[in-house]
Protein backbone atom coordinates (compact mmCIF):
# COMPACT_ATOMS: atom_id res chain seq x y z
CA UNK A 1 0.00 0.00 0.00
CA UNK A 2 0.96 3.19 -0.85
CA UNK A 3 2.25 5.96 1.58
CA UNK A 4 -1.00 8.42 -0.45
CA UNK A 5 -3.32 5.65 0.07
CA UNK A 6 -2.18 4.86 3.77
CA UNK A 7 -2.67 8.93 4.27
CA UNK A 8 -6.04 9.00 2.74
CA UNK A 9 -7.51 6.05 5.10
CA UNK A 10 -6.37 7.52 8.10
CA UNK A 11 -7.79 11.11 6.42
CA UNK A 12 -11.54 9.19 6.24
CA UNK A 13 -11.08 7.35 9.25
CA UNK A 14 -10.67 10.76 11.14
CA UNK A 15 -13.71 11.89 9.04
CA UNK A 16 -16.08 8.62 10.52
CA UNK A 17 -14.59 9.57 14.37
CA UNK A 18 -15.65 13.12 14.45
CA UNK A 19 -18.93 12.60 12.43
CA UNK A 20 -19.72 9.93 14.79
CA UNK A 21 -18.95 12.15 17.65
CA UNK A 22 -20.94 15.43 16.61
CA UNK A 23 -24.10 12.84 15.95
CA UNK A 24 -23.68 11.64 19.12
CA UNK A 25 -24.01 15.43 20.34
CA UNK A 26 -26.76 15.99 18.60
CA UNK A 27 -28.77 13.06 19.98
CA UNK A 28 -30.55 15.35 22.88
CA UNK A 29 -31.09 17.88 20.46
CA UNK A 30 -32.95 15.95 18.74
CA UNK A 31 -35.07 14.42 21.42
CA UNK A 32 -35.61 17.67 23.53
CA UNK A 33 -36.08 20.06 20.64
CA UNK A 34 -33.61 22.18 22.99
CA UNK A 35 -29.67 22.77 22.74
CA UNK A 36 -29.74 23.75 26.22
CA UNK A 37 -30.07 21.27 29.68
CA UNK A 38 -32.45 23.37 31.53
CA UNK A 39 -31.71 22.45 35.31
CA UNK A 40 -34.13 20.54 37.33
CA UNK A 41 -36.55 21.85 39.96
CA UNK A 42 -36.25 20.17 42.76
CA UNK A 43 -37.94 18.87 45.89
CA UNK A 44 -40.76 18.17 43.41
CA UNK A 45 -44.23 16.81 44.67
CA UNK A 46 -47.52 16.31 43.01
CA UNK A 47 -50.74 16.84 44.97
CA UNK A 48 -53.95 15.40 44.52
CA UNK A 49 -56.92 15.67 46.88
CA UNK A 50 -58.63 12.64 45.30
CA UNK A 51 -57.13 9.40 43.31
CA UNK A 52 -60.20 7.53 42.83
CA UNK A 53 -60.78 6.72 39.27
CA UNK A 54 -63.22 9.15 37.44
CA UNK A 55 -62.89 11.51 40.11
CA UNK A 56 -62.51 15.39 39.97
CA UNK A 57 -59.44 16.24 41.77
CA UNK A 58 -57.52 19.15 42.74
CA UNK A 59 -53.65 19.37 41.86
CA UNK A 60 -50.67 21.27 42.89
CA UNK A 61 -47.42 21.16 41.97
CA UNK A 62 -45.05 21.85 44.60
CA UNK A 63 -41.08 22.99 43.79
CA UNK A 64 -37.94 24.26 44.40
CA UNK A 65 -35.69 25.85 42.08
CA UNK A 66 -31.89 26.33 42.10
CA UNK A 67 -29.79 29.21 42.68
CA UNK A 68 -30.40 30.22 38.95
CA UNK A 69 -30.70 34.30 38.08
CA UNK A 70 -33.48 33.08 35.33
CA UNK A 71 -36.75 34.60 35.24
CA UNK A 72 -39.74 32.92 34.46
CA UNK A 73 -42.71 33.98 32.22
CA UNK A 74 -44.03 30.86 30.87
CA UNK A 75 -45.02 27.44 32.29
CA UNK A 76 -46.21 24.69 30.47
CA UNK A 77 -47.70 21.48 32.26
CA UNK A 78 -47.98 18.75 30.30
CA UNK A 79 -49.45 15.35 30.95
CA UNK A 80 -48.05 11.95 29.52
CA UNK A 81 -48.50 8.42 30.80
CA UNK A 82 -44.47 8.20 30.92
CA UNK A 83 -41.82 10.18 32.26
CA UNK A 84 -39.63 10.32 29.03
CA UNK A 85 -39.94 9.52 25.51
CA UNK A 86 -43.21 10.29 23.18
CA UNK A 87 -46.04 10.95 24.38
CA UNK A 88 -48.41 10.98 21.44
CA UNK A 89 -51.82 10.47 22.45
CA UNK A 90 -51.60 9.01 26.05
CA UNK A 91 -53.70 7.12 28.12
CA UNK A 92 -54.32 6.97 31.96
CA UNK A 93 -53.98 10.54 32.25
CA UNK A 94 -56.68 12.79 34.13
CA UNK A 95 -59.00 15.21 31.73
CA UNK A 96 -58.07 18.59 31.27
CA UNK A 97 -62.25 19.53 31.58
CA UNK A 98 -61.64 22.85 31.24
CA UNK A 99 -60.15 24.92 27.77
CA UNK A 100 -59.17 28.01 30.44
CA UNK A 101 -58.67 26.09 33.95
CA UNK A 102 -58.40 28.90 36.62
CA UNK A 103 -54.55 28.62 38.15
CA UNK A 104 -53.44 29.85 41.33
CA UNK A 105 -50.04 30.75 41.93
CA UNK A 106 -47.87 30.88 44.96
CA UNK A 107 -44.54 31.37 46.34
CA UNK A 108 -43.28 33.18 43.16
CA UNK A 109 -42.01 37.12 43.05
CA UNK A 110 -45.37 37.51 41.25
CA UNK A 111 -48.20 35.70 41.46
CA UNK A 112 -50.44 36.89 39.13
CA UNK A 113 -51.14 35.34 35.38
CA UNK A 114 -52.73 36.67 32.11
CA UNK A 115 -53.69 33.71 30.68
CA UNK A 116 -54.22 29.64 31.26
CA UNK A 117 -55.10 27.50 28.71
CA UNK A 118 -55.53 23.88 27.50
CA UNK A 119 -53.49 22.82 24.49
CA UNK A 120 -51.92 19.74 22.72
CA UNK A 121 -48.81 18.66 24.07
CA UNK A 122 -45.29 19.23 22.89
CA UNK A 123 -44.19 15.38 23.21
CA UNK A 124 -47.35 14.84 21.19
CA UNK A 125 -51.09 14.22 22.34
CA UNK A 126 -54.46 16.29 22.47
CA UNK A 127 -55.08 18.51 24.77
CA UNK A 128 -53.01 17.39 26.97
CA UNK A 129 -50.93 20.18 28.00
CA UNK A 130 -51.53 23.57 30.28
CA UNK A 131 -49.97 26.67 29.12
CA UNK A 132 -49.60 29.64 32.22
CA UNK A 133 -48.44 32.62 31.15
CA UNK A 134 -47.33 35.38 33.97
CA UNK A 135 -48.61 38.67 33.92
CA UNK A 136 -45.26 40.17 34.52
CA UNK A 137 -41.73 38.56 34.22
CA UNK A 138 -40.88 36.93 37.21
CA UNK A 139 -37.41 36.77 39.11
CA UNK A 140 -37.57 33.36 39.68
CA UNK A 141 -34.19 32.68 41.51
CA UNK A 142 -34.31 30.26 44.72
CA UNK A 143 -37.83 29.68 44.70
CA UNK A 144 -38.71 27.68 47.77
CA UNK A 145 -41.93 26.09 47.82
CA UNK A 146 -43.57 27.73 45.15
CA UNK A 147 -46.96 26.28 43.76
CA UNK A 148 -49.09 25.90 41.08
CA UNK A 149 -52.52 24.91 41.73
CA UNK A 150 -55.81 24.43 39.97
CA UNK A 151 -59.32 23.58 41.45
CA UNK A 152 -61.27 20.18 41.43
CA UNK A 153 -63.35 20.93 38.46
CA UNK A 154 -60.44 21.29 36.31
CA UNK A 155 -59.09 17.57 36.43
CA UNK A 156 -61.02 13.85 36.45
CA UNK A 157 -58.93 11.09 37.04
CA UNK A 158 -58.65 8.65 34.46
CA UNK A 159 -61.14 5.61 35.30
CA UNK A 160 -58.46 3.06 35.29
CA UNK A 161 -56.89 2.39 39.03
CA UNK A 162 -53.99 1.43 40.51
CA UNK A 163 -52.26 3.55 37.27
CA UNK A 164 -49.54 6.17 37.09
CA UNK A 165 -49.37 9.36 35.07
CA UNK A 166 -46.86 11.83 35.00
CA UNK A 167 -46.38 15.78 34.25
CA UNK A 168 -43.74 16.78 32.44
CA UNK A 169 -43.27 20.82 33.70
CA UNK A 170 -40.90 23.37 31.55
CA UNK A 171 -41.03 27.32 32.51
CA UNK A 172 -39.57 29.61 30.14
CA UNK A 173 -37.87 33.36 30.95
CA UNK A 174 -40.06 34.17 27.48
CA UNK A 175 -43.38 33.06 25.54
CA UNK A 176 -42.22 29.44 24.98
CA UNK A 177 -38.40 29.43 23.60
CA UNK A 178 -36.01 29.76 26.53
CA UNK A 179 -36.47 26.77 28.80
CA UNK A 180 -35.05 27.78 32.18
CA UNK A 181 -36.17 24.75 34.61
CA UNK A 182 -37.76 22.02 33.92
CA UNK A 183 -39.03 18.57 35.68
CA UNK A 184 -41.16 15.36 35.86
CA UNK A 185 -43.64 15.31 38.43
CA UNK A 186 -45.67 11.92 39.43
CA UNK A 187 -48.88 10.82 40.64
CA UNK A 188 -51.07 7.44 40.56
CA UNK A 189 -54.87 6.72 40.60
CA UNK A 190 -55.44 4.13 43.12
CA UNK A 191 -58.25 1.30 43.89
CA UNK A 192 -61.05 2.49 45.95
CA UNK A 193 -60.80 0.43 49.09
CA UNK A 194 -63.91 -0.63 50.54
CA UNK A 195 -64.27 -1.54 54.25
CA UNK A 196 -67.21 -3.52 55.10
CA UNK A 197 -68.42 -4.16 58.85
CA UNK A 198 -71.76 -5.68 60.41
CA UNK A 199 -73.63 -5.06 64.06
CA UNK A 200 -75.70 -7.50 64.70
CA UNK A 201 -79.59 -6.68 66.00
CA UNK A 202 -80.02 -7.15 69.90
CA UNK A 203 -82.30 -6.81 72.32
CA UNK A 204 -81.71 -7.58 75.64
CA UNK A 205 -84.65 -7.73 78.04
CA UNK A 206 -85.22 -9.09 81.52
CA UNK A 207 -87.85 -9.11 84.04
CA UNK A 208 -87.42 -9.46 87.98
CA UNK A 209 -87.83 -8.40 91.20
CA UNK A 210 -85.31 -5.77 92.46
CA UNK A 211 -84.80 -4.06 96.20
CA UNK A 212 -84.01 -1.10 93.75
CA UNK A 213 -86.38 2.22 94.93
CA UNK A 214 -85.26 5.03 92.73
CA UNK A 215 -84.25 6.14 89.49
CA UNK A 216 -80.17 6.03 90.28
CA UNK A 217 -79.26 3.10 92.33
CA UNK A 218 -77.97 0.41 89.75
CA UNK A 219 -79.59 -3.15 89.48
CA UNK A 220 -76.78 -4.10 87.72
CA UNK A 221 -75.60 -3.93 84.06
CA UNK A 222 -76.96 -7.28 82.74
CA UNK A 223 -79.40 -9.54 82.67
CA UNK A 224 -78.02 -12.09 85.08
CA UNK A 225 -78.16 -9.38 87.58
CA UNK A 226 -82.29 -9.39 87.39
CA UNK A 227 -83.32 -12.10 89.29
CA UNK A 228 -86.23 -13.25 91.76
CA UNK A 229 -89.75 -14.36 90.00
CA UNK A 230 -91.86 -12.72 92.78
CA UNK A 231 -93.42 -9.37 94.15
CA UNK A 232 -95.31 -10.13 97.58
CA UNK A 233 -97.15 -6.75 98.50
CA UNK A 234 -97.94 -8.16 101.91
CA UNK A 235 -101.01 -8.30 103.90
CA UNK A 236 -103.72 -6.22 101.96
CA UNK A 237 -106.21 -4.63 104.03
CA UNK A 238 -109.19 -2.24 103.87
CA UNK A 239 -108.05 0.26 105.98
CA UNK A 240 -104.56 1.33 103.64
CA UNK A 241 -103.34 0.96 100.78
CA UNK A 242 -100.39 -1.91 100.20
CA UNK A 243 -98.06 -0.14 97.39
CA UNK A 244 -94.33 -2.50 97.10
CA UNK A 245 -92.39 -2.42 98.19
CA UNK A 246 -93.63 -3.75 101.05
CA UNK A 247 -91.46 -4.57 104.38
CA UNK A 248 -91.64 -8.03 106.06
CA UNK A 249 -93.16 -6.02 109.14
CA UNK A 250 -96.57 -6.01 107.23
CA UNK A 251 -96.12 -9.79 105.40
CA UNK A 252 -94.02 -8.33 102.06
CA UNK A 253 -90.74 -9.05 100.80
CA UNK A 254 -89.68 -5.50 100.37
CA UNK A 255 -89.04 -5.66 96.62
CA UNK A 256 -90.76 -3.86 93.29
CA UNK A 257 -90.93 -5.35 90.05
CA UNK A 258 -88.04 -4.48 86.90
CA UNK A 259 -87.56 -4.81 83.72
CA UNK A 260 -84.79 -3.59 81.98
CA UNK A 261 -84.37 -3.35 78.22
CA UNK A 262 -81.46 -2.98 76.20
CA UNK A 263 -81.50 -2.41 72.27
CA UNK A 264 -79.62 -1.45 69.65
CA UNK A 265 -82.62 -1.20 67.00
CA UNK A 266 -82.74 2.13 65.43
CA UNK A 267 -86.42 2.41 65.18
CA UNK A 268 -87.04 1.73 68.60
CA UNK A 269 -88.41 -0.69 70.94
CA UNK A 270 -92.05 -1.46 72.72
CA UNK A 271 -92.91 -2.99 76.20
CA UNK A 272 -96.27 -4.69 76.38
CA UNK A 273 -97.48 -7.03 78.96
CA UNK A 274 -100.31 -9.61 79.18
CA UNK A 275 -102.20 -10.91 82.15
CA UNK A 276 -102.39 -14.27 82.89
CA UNK A 277 -105.90 -15.71 82.65
CA UNK A 278 -106.68 -17.92 85.31
CA UNK A 279 -110.57 -19.42 85.09
CA UNK A 280 -111.17 -15.80 82.28
CA UNK A 281 -109.74 -13.34 84.52
CA UNK A 282 -106.24 -11.94 85.00
CA UNK A 283 -106.75 -9.94 87.93
CA UNK A 284 -105.17 -10.50 91.43
CA UNK A 285 -107.58 -13.24 92.52
CA UNK A 286 -107.53 -16.69 94.72
CA UNK A 287 -106.71 -19.27 91.83
CA UNK A 288 -109.62 -20.90 90.68
CA UNK A 289 -111.89 -17.92 92.05
CA UNK A 290 -114.52 -16.92 89.85
CA UNK A 291 -115.16 -13.18 88.84
CA UNK A 292 -118.23 -11.30 89.39
CA UNK A 293 -117.79 -7.86 87.53
CA UNK A 294 -117.38 -4.90 90.31
CA UNK A 295 -117.92 -7.08 93.01
CA UNK A 296 -116.07 -6.68 96.71
CA UNK A 297 -117.69 -10.53 97.50
CA UNK A 298 -115.55 -12.49 95.54
CA UNK A 299 -112.09 -13.65 95.66
CA UNK A 300 -110.86 -11.44 92.97
CA UNK A 301 -109.87 -8.03 93.41
CA UNK A 302 -110.92 -5.31 90.92
CA UNK A 303 -109.03 -3.78 88.30
CA UNK A 304 -109.00 -1.16 85.47
CA UNK A 305 -106.96 -0.92 82.65
CA UNK A 306 -107.92 3.24 82.91
CA UNK A 307 -105.09 4.81 84.84
CA UNK A 308 -106.98 6.03 88.64
CA UNK A 309 -105.63 6.74 92.20
CA UNK A 310 -106.32 4.62 94.83
CA UNK A 311 -108.59 5.55 97.63
CA UNK A 312 -108.22 3.25 101.14
CA UNK A 313 -111.33 0.82 101.26
CA UNK A 314 -112.09 0.95 97.64
CA UNK A 315 -111.09 -2.26 96.16
CA UNK A 316 -108.51 -2.25 93.61
CA UNK A 317 -105.56 -3.83 92.25
CA UNK A 318 -102.99 -1.70 89.47
CA UNK A 319 -99.38 -1.77 88.35
CA UNK A 320 -97.68 1.50 88.04
CA UNK A 321 -93.77 2.81 86.59
CA UNK A 322 -92.73 4.72 89.36
CA UNK A 323 -89.91 5.74 87.14
CA UNK A 324 -87.19 5.03 84.92
CA UNK A 325 -83.97 3.96 86.57
CA UNK A 326 -80.55 5.00 84.61
CA UNK A 327 -78.43 3.54 86.66
CA UNK A 328 -76.75 1.16 84.58
CA UNK A 329 -76.98 3.29 81.39
CA UNK A 330 -73.58 4.35 80.23
CA UNK A 331 -73.75 4.97 76.85
CA UNK A 332 -75.16 8.36 77.16
CA UNK A 333 -76.84 10.67 78.90
CA UNK A 334 -79.77 9.48 81.22
CA UNK A 335 -81.16 10.83 84.27
CA UNK A 336 -84.92 10.40 85.25
CA UNK A 337 -85.23 13.37 87.18
CA UNK A 338 -84.28 15.72 84.09
CA UNK A 339 -86.38 13.97 81.56
CA UNK A 340 -83.20 12.66 79.76
CA UNK A 341 -84.22 9.26 79.18
CA UNK A 342 -85.30 6.99 75.77
CA UNK A 343 -87.79 4.75 77.53
CA UNK A 344 -90.79 6.87 77.63
CA UNK A 345 -93.86 5.40 80.09
CA UNK A 346 -97.02 5.32 78.45
CA UNK A 347 -99.83 7.89 80.15
CA UNK A 348 -101.79 5.09 81.59
CA UNK A 349 -98.45 3.74 83.92
CA UNK A 350 -96.23 6.59 84.76
CA UNK A 351 -96.75 7.27 87.64
CA UNK A 352 -98.10 10.45 89.02
CA UNK A 353 -96.71 12.30 85.55
CA UNK A 354 -93.89 14.00 87.86
CA UNK A 355 -90.30 13.94 86.70
CA UNK A 356 -89.04 13.46 90.00
CA UNK A 357 -87.76 10.32 91.49
CA UNK A 358 -86.32 10.64 95.19
CA UNK A 359 -87.88 8.80 97.13
CA UNK A 360 -91.40 6.32 96.96
CA UNK A 361 -93.88 9.67 97.78
CA UNK A 362 -92.28 11.58 94.94
CA UNK A 363 -93.60 9.60 92.41
CA UNK A 364 -96.39 7.53 94.01
CA UNK A 365 -97.50 9.43 97.50
CA UNK A 366 -97.87 7.64 99.98
CA UNK A 367 -100.24 4.49 99.92
CA UNK A 368 -103.50 6.14 98.52
CA UNK A 369 -102.51 8.49 95.53
CA UNK A 370 -100.73 7.87 92.06
CA UNK A 371 -101.35 6.72 89.06
CA UNK A 372 -102.14 2.51 88.92
CA UNK A 373 -103.77 0.41 86.11
CA UNK A 374 -104.35 -3.20 85.50
CA UNK A 375 -105.59 -4.92 82.24
CA UNK A 376 -107.05 -8.39 83.19
CA UNK A 377 -108.29 -8.72 79.54
CA UNK A 378 -105.13 -11.06 78.61
CA UNK A 379 -105.19 -8.25 75.63
CA UNK A 380 -101.11 -6.83 75.29
CA UNK A 381 -101.44 -3.49 76.65
CA UNK A 382 -98.45 -1.03 76.00
CA UNK A 383 -96.73 0.27 79.00
CA UNK A 384 -93.50 1.93 77.50
CA UNK A 385 -91.74 2.85 73.95
CA UNK A 386 -88.33 4.42 72.69
CA UNK A 387 -89.93 4.91 69.48
CA UNK A 388 -91.13 8.13 69.74
CA UNK A 389 -87.66 9.74 71.59
CA UNK A 390 -84.65 11.82 69.15
CA UNK A 391 -82.63 8.65 69.94
CA UNK A 392 -84.15 5.19 69.89
CA UNK A 393 -81.73 3.01 71.22
CA UNK A 394 -82.08 1.75 74.76
CA UNK A 395 -79.16 1.29 76.91
CA UNK A 396 -80.19 -0.79 80.79
CA UNK A 397 -82.72 1.54 81.09
CA UNK A 398 -84.72 -0.20 84.11
CA UNK A 399 -88.54 0.24 84.51
CA UNK A 400 -89.41 0.33 88.63
CA UNK A 401 -92.54 -1.67 88.82
CA UNK A 402 -94.94 -0.21 91.62
CA UNK A 403 -97.57 -3.02 92.11
CA UNK A 404 -100.74 -1.54 94.59
CA UNK A 405 -103.80 -2.68 96.08
CA UNK A 406 -106.34 -1.68 98.63
CA UNK A 407 -108.99 -4.09 100.17
CA UNK A 408 -112.69 -3.52 100.50
CA UNK A 409 -113.96 -4.13 103.65
CA UNK A 410 -115.95 -7.28 102.50
CA UNK A 411 -113.28 -8.67 100.80
CA UNK A 412 -113.19 -12.29 101.55
CA UNK A 413 -109.71 -14.08 103.21
CA UNK A 414 -107.44 -16.13 100.94
CA UNK A 415 -104.21 -16.09 99.35
CA UNK A 416 -103.98 -13.80 96.04
CA UNK A 417 -102.03 -13.95 93.21
CA UNK A 418 -101.53 -12.77 89.56
CA UNK A 419 -99.06 -13.67 87.07
CA UNK A 420 -98.54 -11.55 83.85
CA UNK A 421 -96.25 -11.68 80.53
CA UNK A 422 -93.82 -9.19 79.65
CA UNK A 423 -93.06 -9.03 76.19
CA UNK A 424 -90.51 -6.42 74.96
CA UNK A 425 -90.35 -5.98 70.63
CA UNK A 426 -87.57 -4.22 68.75
CA UNK A 427 -87.94 -2.73 65.54
CA UNK A 428 -84.55 -2.90 63.67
Amino acid sequence: MSHRTISHFRDMTLWLQTALLVFALAIPILLSGSAYAAPTLAERELQSTSARPSQNTDLTWVFDTTADTANIDHIEIEFCDTPLGVCTAPANIPTINSATPTVTLTGFTTNTTTASDRQNGDGGGTNNQIRVDKTTVDAGANLDEATISFGSTDFTNDSSANTSYYTRVRFYSDTGTTLVWEGVFAQSTSQTLTVNARVQERLDFCVGATTVNDATTTPGAACANITGTNVDIGNVESGFSNVSPVTATNGGDNENGIAMVRTNAVNGVVVDYKSILNTSSGTLKVTGSTCSGVSTTDQCFNASSTQSTLTNGTEEFGMTIAGINCGSTTAYTCTFAAGTYNLVRDAAYDGNGANTYVTDTDQVSGATNGGYAWDDSAAADRIASSAGSAVKVVDDEAMILKFAATAAATTPTGSYTVQSDFIATATF
